[in-house]
This record gives structure tokens, sequence and C-alpha cells, in this order.
């Protein structure tokens, strides 16, 4: 109805509201649409960083122009919406740490709606919402002058060379699994510049990015995409800008006068644009992309708890780059039996919890509400003093690691730990604290920076025990025994005083006590090929998951 309300004869409509006024005029094609609600006074925030001509940057007179610009412009004027498009570091949106991308804070902390001209792909879905696709998209492999590695695009194997990726790209390690590459070494470069200079030196062999031209080096020729359908605005989880957006860019689209600016913005800016086709030419998985129906509405509350990507089989990034795992699973079954809207993401650590020295301090992602809550932490005396926690969902215990054979003779029984050197990992909950709240005595603690180099501390002898959650590792051995250091397990952390562990804990409770929760359980340790250290069943005196250590949990 929509294409034959564009492509038909011109028609006014006027629609007038008992208390303002709000109208809907429609032009012929040849025109441009405009829609003007008086009702939507709200400013729409666009961010661009300015380097990306032609899309967006800033002109000889220091102003920010561009296609993305234009089309911004465009789709908003047609519904009367007031946007604008703003100057923000592309970190902001988005960026790489360790092989994850996860959401700028300009985007989470609302500094702006959202970011135009961002490829749409299995992997940023689990962190963003988009728009449906405005350009096309192609992604490149480019290597220094003459391809002084000979680096063949076309070759499943990419083991011997180091790749290299710009942070935040659409080209990371989840793009070369989809296209069934085998890689070895990767590099995250934070700008061009600085990929330009480790291509030059030699430090990386081939830059994986969606450019197709960079001065300087050489693009080579083949062509590969890690998108679904191209490139739309990235938007944060439960964004609303969609339900008006697509319906007008939809309108924009078939009327042709998408097209139109296409040509036109390539003239003026003096650099061809990724266009889409244009609609008599689109194949059917961009008009289904472009005619999707939109909801209506969106929920009155998303709920939004995060992960760190990094604890298999508990969350993590499958083949194709989806968010997976036990807690994902368990997260989606208690919200429908609670009748919540929920949504796991991804954020780092440091957004939930921040420890310095022995004090822990609330991140500013759950402080500043980016997010509701972070799955897999222990309830501990510490913690509470700044955080709510839910009823746990896993068991876990702490226990202490020896070099092989157990040289220094140290019983965790013991009352007494003071002839002994412990140390633990500094953003370990089994800690001093812990230590004391198991009235055990102590004088020499050390603390660390990372498991391996409290490893290493026990094979040179430095230190005697590691007391830790942690799995251990080859040359070291567990002691038996298990030692609490929180309130049961692994409970899920929220801001002090919020309203979430009301709602969670009845729909977990009922959830337990009828027995889901443990016929979950075995569903998904088959699923997974792993042994969940779950609950043990209602009124049963033995735990099923005491000997298995807790893989997933800060």
């Amino acid at each position: 109805m929509i294409l034959q309300s564009v492509l038909g004869v011109a028609c006014l409509v006027l629609i007038s509201a008992k208390h303002s006024e709000s109208s809907i005029l429609f032009f012929n094609p040849e025109k441009e649409v405009q829609v003007k609600d008086a009702l939507d006074s709200k400013i729409y925030l666009f961010a661009a960083d300015g380097k990306k001509k032609p899309y967006s940057f800033i002109n000889e007179f220091g102003t920010l122009v561009g296609f993305d610009v234009e089309v911004v412009n465009k789709v908003c004027n047609l519904v009367g919406k007031k946007c604008h498009t703003v100057l923000a570091e592309f970190t902001e949106c988005i960026f790489t740490d360790r092989s994850i991308d996860y959401a700028g804070r300009g985007l989470m902390a609302n500094w702006f709606d959202g970011c135009p001209g961002y490829e749409i792909t299995t992997d940023r879905q689990n962190e963003f919402d988009f728009t449906s696709p405005y350009l096309d998209s192609t992604a490149s492999f480019t290597v220094a002058p003459g391809n002084p590695s000979r680096f063949n695009p076309d070759s499943n194997d990419y083991s011997k060379f180091t790749i290299l990726h710009l942070t935040g790209a659409p080209t990371n390690e989840p793009c070369l699994r989809r296209l069934h590459k085998k890689y070895g070494q990767i590099l995250v470069a934070q700008d061009l510049p600085e990929a330009k200079a480790l291509l030059l030196n030699r430090t990386a062999d081939v830059l994986f990015s969606p450019r197709m031209k960079i001065d300087g080096l050489q693009v080579l020729p083949q062509r590969v995409r890690c998108d679904i359908g191209g490139a739309g605005i990235m938007l944060k989880k439960g964004s609303t800008v969609p339900t008006w957006w697509n319906p007008a860019f939809q309108t924009f689209y078939l009327s042709g006068e998408y097209t139109k600016l296409c040509t036109d913005s390539s003239k003026k800016y003096g650099a061809p644009i990724n266009c889409l086709p244009p609609p008599q030419e689109a194949n059917p998985e961009l008009l289904a992309l472009i005619n999707a129906q939109q909801p209506s509405d969106v929920p009155d509350k998303l709920w939004k708890f995060v992960v760190s990507g990094r604890i298999a089989p508990y969350s993590y990034l499958d083949e194709q780059g989806r968010l997976v795992g036990f807690t994902k699973d368990m997260l989606e079954t208690v919200c429908q039996k609670a009748g919540k809207a929920c949504t796991l993401l991804l954020a780092e650590v440091s957004e939930c919890t921040v420890r310095k020295g022995e004090l822990l301090y609330p991140g500013r992602g759950l402080m500043e509400g980016w997010f509701d809550a972070c799955t897999g932490y222990f309830d501990t005396f510490d913690r509470e003093n700044s955080w709510d926690f839910s009823s746990p969902y896993l068991v876990s215990y702490g226990s202490f690691f020896v070099a092989a054979g157990n040289p220094s003779g140290f019983n965790p029984d013991a009352a007494d730990y003071s002839l002994y050197t412990i140390v633990y990992t500094e953003t370990a909950i089994t800690n001093a604290h812990c230590l004391n709240r198991l009235h055990k005595r102590y004088s020499r603690l050390l603390v660390v920076p990372d498991r391996p180099d409290a490893i290493a501390m026990l094979l040179n002898g430095t230190a005697d025990a590691w007391f830790t959650k942690d799995d251990g590792a080859q040359g070291i051995e567990r002691l038996p025994q298990e030692l609490h250091c929180e309130n049961v397990g692994t409970s899920i952390m929220t801001r002090k005083g919020g309203e979430l562990p009301v709602w969670w804990n009845k729909a977990f409770g009922d959830f337990y006590s009828s027995g889901e929760y443990n016929a979950f359980c075995l569903e998904k340790g088959k699923q997974y090929n792993n042994t969940f250290p779950c609950l043990p069943p209602p009124k049963s005196l033995v735990g099923n998951g005491k000997s298995h250590q807790l893989k997933e949990g800060f």
C-alpha cells in the first residue's frame, strides 16, 4: 500500500487532533515527500566521525556534509522528525577488545540515538539493533605495494599471515569464521594511520577492511561480504527508531528518490557511493529487508543483561558470531516465565565492577543504566556493600592449588596458614576478605594481576598455594577441599535498590521448585557437552554439582 501511495497520483491527507495540529502531506515522487507531526518534539541525534568522505566529512567551510548526512535529513523530513548529525569518535559507537566487539560509551550512555553507515552483521546483532540497510557493503584485503607477503585472498588458509583489522570493523574474526577461513595471528589497529604503518613496516601482512581504496597501499581485487544486506543505522538495543525510520525509508527508496540522491551525491562529492541498486534491480533478499513489516510498538521496558562473551559454554560467540550458551538460554526461559522482555548483551567486566586494591566499586555501565544486570557474579559480603543480587542459579566453590606433589605440605583444613605464602589474583573473590570469613589465620599474602602470574609463583616456589576458583593448569594440582567465599554460587548482580531481583527471584523460584530447572540443566549439559554445577534438586540434601568447578563467574 505504501508503494501505491508513492507511485500513484499525488495525494493530500490532512489529519487533525483535538489538542494539537498534525499533517501528513504526500506530493508526487518528483518532489520531496514531507510529513509533519507536531506531537514529536524529540530531537534525534546521529553520530559521525567526520572522516569518511563521501559519507560524512568536514568540507572546506568546516561544515559536516556527506551522503549519510543527506539520507538522515531526507528520511527525517519525510516523517517530520527533528534530526541532527553530530560529530563523535567512531569508538563511541563500537570498539574491539580481544576479538569481541562492544558497544561504545556514546551510544550506550545516550549521547546520541544512532550511528549511520554501519554494516549489519551476525555478531553485531548480539549487541545492537539496526534500521533497514541504506548502503551496499563489501570487504577487501589490502597489502603493502607489491604484496610482499604474497597474500592470496582466495586461499582458505591464512594461518601463515598476520591479519590486521580496524577496531570495531565488521571485517573481524567472526567474519573470517563465517567465510570458513583458517587464520592465525590477528592484530587490531585503532585507526587507519596505525593500520597503514603496521602494513608498511611489515608488522602485518594484510588489512581486512570495508575500504575499497587506501592511498599508498594496494587493495587486492577480491571482494567478500561480512554483512547481512548492507549497512544501516546502528542503534542501542530496544531503540524505537526503526518503528518510524524503516517505513519512511521504504517510501523514500521505492519512490526512486533514494536512487536519485545517490547519483546526485556521487557527483557532488566527487566519489562513488556504495548505493543500494534501484528497486527494479534489487534482489529478493534486499527487497524483503526493505519491505519487512515493522513492529507497531516496542516493550515499555526491555530488561538488559550483560556478559563478557568469553566464558564457554556459559556465554560465548559460536562459529557464526552468535551469542549462545547456558546463560542466554536460562535468561530467555526465566524471562518468558516472568512475562518480561529481556535481552542479553555484551559488555566488558569493568562496566559491571572495578577492583582497586581490596576495594570493589560498581562499574559505570551498571551505575549509568546502560543495562540492568550483570550475570555470572558471586554474592559476597564485600560486594553487598554496593550491589544487590538475585538468588543463586549455580553452585560454586573455591579451592587451593599447589605445585605437583604439594611440596610445602599445605593443608586447607588447617586454621592457621601463617607458615605459608598464599597467592590470589587481584580480581578474585578468593581473597583476604574470604580468608577472614573462613576464620583462617595468615601472614603472607601475594596479590598478582592474573592467573599466569599465580601459576608461575607456584611453579617457581615463590608461593605455596593459590586460592582460586580457576580450573588450574599443567604442572599444578587442586587439593580436594572446597570452600565457599560467596552465598552458594553464581547470581545476577544489579544496582542497589533495583526491582529486578523481586520479579526474577519469583520466576526463578517457580522454575526451580517445579523441577523444570534441573531438567533444563540436564538438557543443556547434553546440548553443550558439559556438566553444569547446577543447584541440587528441590528437597535434596546432596548437591549434584559439588565436584565440578564453576567456570562462569567473577
